[in-house]
């Protein structure tokens, strides 16, 4: 172990500079600690807010759901049949219609291969939607210190999310009934928790920029077609030409799709290349549009 400085001119007998050094050392440690303290703290802070918020935020949530199918015969119960309708006509299109049945894989399961990819497209889809147009619609949120504003976009993706739920849950089901249960299901909540992270971040972005871009509702309908059209959804990563294949390394949503694909209907554990991107892009997006939220809220509200 290394001996710090003041002990060596100690043994010297240089006391006063023995001090001097001790000093210096304990100021060099303090402010060390204080920059750890500052940086573990900001990493923090995110989450922080959405545990201090989390009985409030799951009321809004609630009251997102019920007024999205308020005034309807089924009310929530929509949220299961409109998956179950979906289920139905795919079944209905790719085994009667299309007949379309990639290698190594039977019409039952590509059908739930092509469910499980569009469950989560459809809540991003929502997500983005909605998310965006968030505080634009609830402006007398913006400064509201009881409801922080970054909660405000936060309760669409949250609510946009029990559409993962209900249709992951009715492949769960499905595999269960036919027997294939998989060990891989246990990577569901942190591949879902990560899904989450990065379409938080990416709906804090869009939500700051549509206040002063009104372009930006506009463009969300496009966006939204592009993701579908460069996920592999209703097709495996085997069928895109190679010289094509860049495109589904290059769009983060693609990750987390084959992800889901992977430990949903194939039973196999997604390649680390997968699970790796899916870590990076929801850590990335959601610490970095965190930030850019805060910053972006502080400009706008001192022209408010």
């Amino acid at each position: 172990m290394r001996v710090p400085h003041c002990y060596t001119l100690l043994r010297v007998g240089d006391l006063r500079r023995a001090l001097e050094a001790w000093d210096m050392h304990k100021a060099t440690a303090s402010g060390t600690a204080a920059i750890l303290a500052t940086f573990l703290g900001s990493i923090a802070e995110p989450y922080l807010v959405f545990w201090r918020h989390r009985q409030l935020l799951a009321v809004t949530v609630k009251q997102v759901l019920r007024g999205r199918y308020a005034g309807s015969l089924l009310g929530l119960a929509w949220l299961v049949v409109g998956p179950l309708i979906l289920l139905s006509l795919y079944a209905l299109l790719y085994s009667v219609i299309y007949r379309i049945q990639p290698a190594g894989m039977n019409t039952r399961d590509y059908i739930l291969y092509i469910f499980a990819g569009l469950v989560p497209f459809i809540a991003f889809g929502q997500a983005l939607a909605a998310g965006s147009n968030a505080l634009v619609a609830d402006r007398a949120l913006f400064l509201n210190r009881l409801f922080p504003a970054e909660l405000v976009p936060a309760k669409e993706v949250l609510a946009a999310g029990t559409v993962i739920l209900v249709g992951g849950g009715l492949i769960l089901i499905i595999k269960t009934l036919l027997g294939e249960v998989s060990w891989t299901w246990l990577l569901l909540p942190p591949i879902l928790l990560l899904l989450a992270m990065m379409a938080m971040g990416v709906v804090w972005g869009l939500s700051i920029a549509n206040l002063i871009v009104k372009d930006v509702q506009q463009l969300i309908g496009y966006f939204i077609m592009i993701i579908l059209i460069v996920s592999p959804i209703a097709y495996t990563p085997d069928m895109v030409p190679p010289a094509l294949r860049f495109l589904l390394y290059a769009n983060p949503f693609a990750y987390y799709v084959q992800s889901l694909q992977c430990v949903l209907v194939l039973g196999r554990a997604p390649p680390p290349v997968l699970l790796g991107g899916c870590v990076l892009f929801a850590l990335f997006s959601f610490h970095g549009m965190y930030r850019a939220f805060n910053f972006g809220k502080r400009i706008i509200a001192d022209h408010i």
